[in-house]
């Protein structure tokens, strides 16, 4: 939903299945390296970790982390997906384009299930996007698109 202000937008998921699935976006595969924060109370100061991507949507990835997070938990995300802010409208990015931080999404994830990982190393953590901020969506989407024809 947009804000009066237009910064954020919750992501609207069928209502009939909470879990992501191939019917319903199509995944990339792709590493990413990802800084992961769990957002409980109290907030902590403290930087997350990092994670490894395995897959990426419009509407969630599946990382790699130590960490073995469960359903439901809320979690911050940053990730450098290069050249997905080049969708984005306005002059400061186009002029930004080389800058590597125009490059960075935040987004709050829920998550939607844990298992351990293929190699007993870690966890794969599979996350919806609840929260992103409008133009970042809407560039999102543009990316993926362009993506998907290149392939």
């Amino acid at each position: 939903m947009e804000t009066k202000s237009g910064f954020s937008r919750n992501i609207d998921m069928p209502k009939k299945n909470k879990n992501i699935t191939a019917r319903e976006c199509t995944r990339i595969p792709k590493e990413i390296q990802i800084e992961v924060k769990k957002i409980e109370y109290p907030l902590s100061n403290e930087s997350g970790e990092y994670a490894t991507t395995k897959d990426i949507a419009e509407q969630g990835i599946c990382f790699t982390t130590a960490t073995q997070y469960k359903a439901g938990n809320t979690l911050s995300l940053n990730m450098k997906i290069n050249g997905w802010h080049r969708h984005r409208k306005g002059l400061k990015t186009i002029l930004s384009n080389e800058i590597s931080e125009a490059d960075m999404l935040t987004v709050i994830a829920e998550v939607i299930w844990a298992k351990k990982s293929d190699d007993k190393q870690g966890y794969d953590i599979g996350v919806k996007f609840i929260n992103v901020y409008e133009d970042d969506m809407i560039a999102l989407k543009k990316y993926f698109s362009t993506v998907l024809t290149e392939d």
